[in-house]
């Protein structure tokens, strides 16, 4: 039989980083917009029609030579 320390303990554990896990992923800030930057550039570089409201986007915020 699984000691209930163990099981306390896996289950406060998975609680925690399920806590965790939503609070990264599902923040209302910049998901949007990031996910219009990420839409451009896939658009860009598929060679697709880019709409005008992506076109007025600046991904300079995301170029890793600037990060450095």
């Amino acid at each position: 039989m699984i000691n209930s320390t163990y099981l306390y303990s896996f289950f406060l554990l998975f609680g925690f980083g399920s806590i965790f896990y939503f609070f990264l992923n599902f923040r209302s800030g910049k998901n949007e917009i990031n996910n219009k930057i990420l839409l451009k550039n896939l658009l860009e570089g598929l060679d697709m029609e880019v709409p005008d409201e992506l076109k007025t986007l600046d991904n300079s915020s995301t170029d890793p030579q600037k990060l450095s």
